[in-house]
């Protein structure tokens, strides 16, 4: 038996035992917790009854809606099935989506290589969490990497980045970047498009989208996700993490580094997606409350995704510790504890881990291409030519 093959086989079976962890834990969560709440959410909108919670009312509670009220539009089909039964049907529509983002994903990495990295997708925590608890964001990466791919074709592009923003807030941070990246068309056609879709279901949902413009400055007050989280230990972070510049400085420099991104995008096309994964990655941090919430963290698996085969093309010992690093950040992503500050802290310093890789990584690339185009070898191929 050849070595990748066995490699391949043991990966599978990896990726079997993957598969039951990731079970085990999902059973262990109350299934549709968020899925219940757009549920509801559509049978509101047909009812005439209120939406949204109350302006004095404690953000956070089981069975909230906190998004557009376009975003429940959808939902209203699955409205003549029971609630537990529509979370059933939502939960299969998770997980059909999730093994076709993992498909798309891993299918460029190398044969044996990919039962290795579909066990830790399908162990990756962030996701298991999403798909379970029947979140949106992984229908809003989805439509962003949807969006990216198609940015060649300006109104599909600008159809789906539109979808992916409006849905959930969480990849606004492709917004400069696709600027900064020179891909301003896109932007303006997605901003038209959203404007259009709110204008016309507005006559429909003035009422309940006057309700949400007048929550939105509560729920981007990180001081609801506190009450929510209980997240108070250890003392000595609390006044930094759950301080109002923090939120501010974080989305800031998160800002800057997609700005960045994108200018290195324009600057270096052959690399564009790797610059565009690095700044989806750092999604989570624009928001006021996305450095507490977990499962915004599967924006990092596309980059993940790019990191890994130029880690296996190193030389062997480069390879290991290449490999390794990558571990280490998936598995700081993995760490959950009740009640501790330290976790965020974890998930973020895995995030900024995996981004260091992948820069370490297409640097040295970048080193090796121009040792190919030195002046000496120019010479030495012109001579010979």
């Amino acid at each position: 038996m050849k070595a990748s093959t066995l490699v391949w086989a043991l990966g599978v079976a990896v990726f079997a035992l993957a598969v039951l962890a990731a079970v085990a834990v999902a059973l262990a969560l109350p299934l549709g917790y968020d899925s219940r709440a757009y549920w509801l959410a559509a049978q509101h909108l047909l009812s005439g009854d209120r939406v949204y919670a109350l302006p004095d009312a404690t953000l956070g509670t089981p069975d909230e809606f906190h998004y557009l009220p376009i975003v429940a539009v959808p939902f209203i089909a699955l409205l003549p099935l029971s609630i537990v039964d529509a979370v059933r049907v939502y939960l299969v529509i998770q997980l059909v989506l999730a093994v076709l983002v993992g498909y798309v994903l891993i299918r460029p990495l190398p044969f044996a290589a990919r039962p290795w990295a579909a066990a830790a997708y399908a162990f990756f925590l962030p996701m298991v969490l999403e798909v379970t608890l029947g979140n949106v964001d992984l229908i809003s990466l989805a439509l962003a990497l949807l969006a990216w791919h198609w940015r060649a074709h300006l109104n599909r592009s600008a159809l789906a980045l539109a979808a992916a923003v409006g849905i959930k807030f969480l990849p606004a941070i492709l917004l400069p970047f696709y600027l900064a990246a020179g891909k301003g068309r896109i932007v303006l056609r997605a901003f038209l498009l959203g404007a259009a879709a709110l204008v016309v279901t507005l006559p429909l949902l003035w009422t309940h989208t006057l309700n949400y413009i007048e929550l939105l400055p509560r729920y981007a007050d990180p001081a609801w996700a506190r009450i929510h989280l209980e997240r108070e230990e250890p003392a000595y972070l609390v006044p930094i993490l759950w301080s109002d510049a923090f939120p501010i400085l974080l989305a800031l420099a998160a800002l800057a580094c997609a700005i960045l991104c994108g200018r290195m995008a324009r600057r270096d096309p052959s690399r564009e997606t790797e610059w565009h994964h690095i700044a989806l990655a750092l999604a989570p941090y624009l928001t006021p409350f996305g450095f507490f919430w977990t499962t915004f963290i599967i924006t990092s698996l596309p980059l993940f995704a790019v990191a890994l085969p130029r880690a296996l093309a190193l030389p062997t010992g480069q390879r290991a510790v290449a490999l390794a690093g990558l571990f280490v950040s998936w598995f700081l992503m993995q760490l959950v504890q009740v009640h501790d500050l330290w976790v965020p802290v974890y998930h973020m310093a895995g995030v900024v881990l995996l981004i260091g890789i992948a820069l370490a990584l297409m640097a040295r690339e970048s080193g090796q291409a121009l040792g190919r185009s030195t002046p000496r070898s120019r010479a030495t191929s012109s001579a010979s030519g």
